[in-house]
């Protein structure tokens, strides 16, 4: 999901959903938020949907892997943890005519990194909802960036072969 809102607060209904979803085997994938100015020593917060304990929150990196300055940073109370980074920053896009392409950047940008990876773990795996997001995190690649910045780190896609069914 490539959208938020900037309040601190978890909000119920997205809570729900993503409990109702990991229940299901589904896991949803939010963008963290695009709130902080870390050139101004402003770090932001990760707000909804992706601060409900139950949707996992992606932060942006650029090109170096560095921490995009926009890029939300976790809360302390539960919920609100940014768990995994991925590529955020000027990300070639498709966009409206007479455009076509433009690089943009944002958490939004680094959400559907992680999301494609998630699925390829699915399909390597067979593993779903709580059991997935466990194994993105335990593959992710470590940063050197604090994990309340960047969680697990960024997960690449699993290098193996999917299993034969």
């Amino acid at each position: 999901m490539s959208l938020g809102a900037n309040v601190p607060q978890v909000h119920p209904p997205y809570s729900a959903a993503g409990a109702r979803a990991l229940e299901k085997g589904s896991l949803i994938i939010a963008a963290a938020g695009n709130n902080a100015d870390r050139r101004i020593s402003n770090f932001g917060f990760v707000g909804p949907p992706a601060n409900s304990p139950e949707i996992m929150a992606v932060g942006a990196l650029d090109q170096a892997l560095e921490l995009a300055f926009f890029s939300a940073r976790s809360q302390i109370q539960r919920g609100g943890q940014v768990d995994l980074a991925g590529p955020g920053w000027q990300v070639l896009s498709s966009w409206p005519l007479p455009t076509r392409y433009r690089s943009i950047s944002g958490t939004s940008m680094a959400t559907p990194h992680m999301a494609g990876v998630a699925a390829l773990w699915a399909q390597a795996t067979g593993r779903r909802g709580l059991e997935l997001w466990a194994t993105l995190c335990q593959e992710s690649q470590r940063l050197l960036q604090p994990s309340v910045d960047v969680g697990a780190g960024m997960c690449l896609a699993p290098q193996d072969a999917p299993p034969e069914q």
